[in-house]
């Protein structure tokens, strides 16, 4: 037996392996080999990332910069808005009338923050579908001392401090661009930028934009300029047209009716990013709501107060010279029209066609029919405005608003009249004379007879009018037997 004293003997344990101790035990690094082994996978991590970065394929950055295209939608909101208490009385109103067979074309506006349509630097581009071959710069011309946009000629052309230019067609569209506060150098460059890509405006990621952003799209640009040029007193033609209405206080007895004091409310379908471009036509504005949307409220220049905002499809405007929370306050009480309430709105509906302002209240109905295709009502009017004979045709849909398009190309006032005019589609056939007769038109089987009416003394003289078989013959006016006009 070891002696009581040696049970407390010190062993020092030397290069300890544990396999010694425990059976099928993993031999564990020292410390020094461990800072080996990490210094070792450190740097194979970093040889294999090397070598990645070389080797792997990477995602090049996208070309172009791609903006939603904006097309105008049909708005859920019709044109038949007013004030609920309407501030005066109503004293012009403005329908839209059909809008013109052209579609909207694809681009997009980018302007320095703040800018405006006449201040500081921006840039917009379009582009119309064609089918026409690209007008490619002619072989025996050096293409680098010609203005050209991806080799296809341009015409450039300048207007004091704005660039406007016209290029192709080329790749499937003719295209425009105009620019502000650029040289003529810059403004080329940026056209030859600009793209369209799947049927989306686009702009390289190569091309600096310098303090410029993107504003949004000219679909949207020309809806609010259509928009504010009807509230200037000037309309223009569009694939969308806009609606003003305006009331004003009643004149003092034996005082003519004037617009004095009075607030107008215009509306148009426009795309969802219309409202930044109202800021860009009229100058920046202070934030505020109407029902709850957000809106813009502008001093304008050009206008005076105006209050703007897009609910649901269509970019309402209501302007007046009157406080910024009377303001408010009217557009917040902008509502839809009932069908009683709008029919006193055409009734004032005030037009400009060929020059002559007249009011399609005023017409006398002289037909009323249904269009067999659609089972729409019609009804054409008839009233002489400046020794003018002015017609319209009121279509009455069972599912949707009532539309209204005048005509005013029949010219003076001669009579006997019998012409044919073309609307909505169809063909009428109006005759007035200055005594009794009656119009005869012959078809393949028999002859049918119109006798004229008088409408009384706001019409020149005997009238009749008629919807016009898809076949038939001659046509005659006929009075005391004799054929005083045909067709």
């Amino acid at each position: 037996m070891r002696p009581e004293s040696d049970r407390h003997e010190r062993i020092d344990l030397i290069d300890v392996d544990p396999e010694v101790f425990v059976d099928s035990a993993p031999r564990q690094p020292r410390p020094e080999e461990r800072r080996r082994q990490a210094v070792k996978g450190v740097g194979v991590v970093a040889v294999i990332a090397v070598v990645a970065l070389f080797w792997w394929p990477r995602t090049p950055p996208p070309e172009w910069q791609v903006f939603q295209p904006a097309v105008v939608p049909a708005a859920g909101m019709t044109e038949e808005l007013i004030f609920d208490d309407p501030p005066g009385i109503l004293v012009t109103a403005d329908l839209g009338p059909r809008p013109s067979d052209v579609k909207p074309e694809l681009g997009y506006v980018f302007a320095e923050p703040g800018g405006t349509m006449l201040t500081r630097r921006w840039a917009s581009f379009r582009a119309k579908s064609t089918n026409l071959p690209d007008a490619l710069v002619p072989a025996d011309v050096d293409v680098e001392n010609v203005a050209n946009v991806d080799d296809v000629p341009v015409d450039v052309r300048r207007v004091r401090v704005r660039h406007y230019l016209e290029w192709g067609p080329l790749d499937g569209h003719t295209w425009s661009a105009t620019t502000n506060l650029f040289d003529e150098d810059e403004a080329i460059e940026f056209a030859n930028h600009v793209a369209i890509i799947e049927g989306q405006p686009a702009l390289a990621h190569r091309y600096d934009l310098d303090d410029m952003q993107p504003v949004g799209s000219t679909a949207a640009l020309d809806c609010v300029v259509m928009l504010t040029s009807l509230l200037g007193g000037d309309r223009l033609l569009g694939p969308v047209m806009p609606t003003l209405l305006t009331w004003a206080p009643p004149a003092e007895p034996g005082q003519l009716q004037t617009l004095e004091g009075g607030v107008s409310l215009a509306s148009i379908a426009a795309p969802a990013d219309a409202l930044p471009l109202v800021e860009f036509v009229l100058g920046a504005g202070q934030s505020t709501t109407v029902h709850g949307q957000p809106a813009v409220l502008i001093s304008s220049k050009s206008l005076g107060p105006v209050v703007a905002w897009l609910e649901d499809g269509r970019l309402i405007m209501v302007e007046g010279d009157v406080p910024p929370a009377e303001l408010i306050f009217l557009a917040e009480s902008v509502r839809p029209a009932t069908s009683g309430e709008w029919r006193v709105v055409v009734r004032t509906d005030i037009r400009n066609d060929g020059g002559i302002t007249f009011n399609v209240g005023d017409g006398v109905i002289i037909f009323e029919g249904i269009d067999s295709s659609t089972g729409d009502g019609l009804a054409l009017t008839v009233q002489v405005v400046e020794d003018q004979v002015l017609v319209c045709l009121e279509v009455r849909p069972k599912t949707r608003s009532d539309s209204t398009v005048c005509d005013a190309s029949l010219g003076v006032v001669e009579l006997p009249l019998l012409r044919t005019i073309d609307l909505n589609g169809q063909r009428f056939l109006i005759a007035m004379a200055a005594s009794e007769a009656e119009v005869h038109i012959k078809l393949a089987d028999k002859t049918s007879t119109y006798p004229l009416e008088d409408f009384g003394p706001t019409l020149p003289g005997l009238t009749v009018a008629t919807l016009l078989p898809t076949e038939y013959g001659v046509v005659q006016l006929v009075a005391g037997g004799e054929v005083i006009a045909a067709i």
